[in-house]
């Protein structure tokens, strides 16, 4: 386990998957779901090089058939870790024997963690170090404590939104369809009817950032410009809320399997790097 700290914030992260297990205030408050196994046994899993399911948890490169699970492998590898001074953290992944086994390129993933003085940035970077050219998404799943009656809690949206969802056919896997949801609106109240069909996937948010608030009054501001897309989960009578950037999907009903084909798969050619920054911030 590797903690970082600053005047303001003390967050701890797990060598296993890069996962970041804790935030907490100068004051002791805990902002990270503790991942209570009677109802969901993780806190802030990274996903790579996969986001949600794939049909058939498999997919197809090159004429072979590669099985691998939901999001992928990199939550439950061993990252290594090198503190850079009292602040920051940099936690990185390479391909190895077991990984080619599932997923057949030559990369590099890492995950940084700075505090900046009341956030935390999050910077997921991709490198391809293979010849081929690499498909791959990844996406954050990050739980946060909601303490007290569920329907307390609600979701600020940076803009004003026409709210739509994407929908799913079979459960976990998205159809072509998309739904409105919500006309008009800047605040979303929170209830576990929402989540009855599992998931939230929006569609074609204009905004770029959500805040997390308890009666009102702001949580967590999750800012992820440049993610193509936001999911809201948790499980029926559960005390925690997931705020999902990701850069990919779950597979639709209708996929073709071809890795090349995926729909929102991102691209790296030889020597190519890829970076994007996460960066929530918390109020006391």
């Amino acid at each position: 386990m590797i903690t970082i700290q600053n005047g303001f914030l003390t967050a701890s992260i797990d060598e296993r998957g890069a996962e970041l297990t804790s935030v907490k205030s100068a004051d002791g408050r805990e902002y990270v779901w503790q991942a209570d196994k009677n109802f969901w046994p993780r806190h802030c899993p990274v996903l790579f090089p996969f986001c949600g399911r794939l049909l058939g948890q498999e997919y197809t490169y090159k004429g072979r058939t590669y099985s691998i699970g939901m999001h992928g492998f990199a939550r439950d590898k061993l990252f290594t870790a090198k503190k850079q001074g009292g602040t920051s953290a940099l936690f990185t992944l390479t391909d190895d024997e077991e990984t080619r086994a599932v997923y057949p390129f030559s990369f590099r993933f890492s995950v940084r963690f700075e505090l900046i003085g009341d956030s935390l940035a999050i910077t997921y970077t991709a490198e391809n170090t293979g010849a081929d050219t690499m498909y791959f998404n990844f996406g954050a799943h990050e739980g946060y404590a909601l303490d007290g009656d569920f329907e307390d809690w609600s979701v600020e949206f940076e803009k004003r939104e026409d709210l739509r969802l994407k929908e799913m056919d079979v459960p976990g896997f998205l159809g072509r369809n998309v739904s409105d949801f919500r006309k008009n609106v800047k605040i979303l109240p929170l209830s576990y009817g929402l989540f009855e069909r599992d998931t939230l996937i929006f569609d074609g948010l204009k905004s770029q950032s959500v805040t997390l608030q308890h009666r009102g009054r702001p949580v967590a501001e999750v800012n992820f410009a440049g993610f193509d897309n936001l999911l809201l989960w948790t499980k029926i009578g559960a005390p925690f809320l997931c705020i999902e950037p990701w850069t990919g999907l779950p597979d639709y009903v209708d996929s073709t399997k071809e890795i090349e084909k995926k729909d929102g798969i991102l691209t790296l050619k030889k020597g190519e790097t890829f970076s994007l920054p996460h960066t929530i911030r918390f109020f006391r």
